[in-house]
């Protein structure tokens, strides 16, 4: 077994680890992807995701689910925690990230 504190390295002081999300819509790469607890949702969209597809403009992001929230382009930088995503007024909730451009 691999050592704990390796996951607990990764992430935020509060937020610890990774997180597992299903990016779809409407970025050029959709999947399954898990990625550090602190990453910005403008770092998913642009780097993971590659991008909006067809160079178009990112509008918003439905995070958590149906029960997570919607995060406006005008909050990309907000950073993939707890704490944050609450403070924007969404949760991580089941994991999903459907992205609007």
């Amino acid at each position: 077994m691999k050592d704990p504190r390796l996951f607990a390295a990764l992430g935020t002081e509060k937020s610890k680890g990774t997180k597992v999300f299903s990016l779809t819509g409407k970025v050029s790469r959709g999947g399954l992807i898990e990625v550090p607890m602190g990453i910005t949702l403008r770092e998913i969209v642009e780097e993971i995701g590659g991008g909006i597809k067809g160079g178009a403009k990112f509008k918003a992001a439905l995070i958590g689910g149906l029960d997570g929230g919607c995060i406006p382009a005008s909050l990309a930088g907000t950073r993939i925690d707890y704490e944050e995503l609450a403070a924007a007024g969404a949760s991580m909730g089941s994991g999903g990230l459907l992205v609007s451009g």
